[in-house]
């Protein structure tokens, strides 16, 4: 998919990524972490352009939690029935 995003704000995100991620990938070369930082932020733009599609074309549902004793109950109602 395209992401119109400014590359600043793609930079901005591989950079959190790579902080998130710092310990897990430093055994790798800085080169195969920037690959790799790069192929997460693609993932992640695409994964939030797909959910942004999904969410507008979804009627929209509230959340109804429920707990009784030890048992806590989650349920989605569309706005408007209960």
């Amino acid at each position: 998919m395209r992401q119109n995003i400014p590359l600043k704000q793609r930079k901005a995100i591989a950079n959190k990524m790579c902080k998130a991620l710092k310990l897990d990938i430093k055994m790798l070369t800085k080169e195969m972490q920037e690959v790799l930082v790069d192929d997460l932020v693609t993932a992640f733009l695409n994964r939030l352009d797909i959910l942004k599609h999904v969410n507008e074309n979804e009627p929209k549902h509230d959340l109804m939690i429920r707990c009784s004793g030890d048992v806590l109950e989650l349920s989605q109602t569309r706005q408007g029935q209960s």
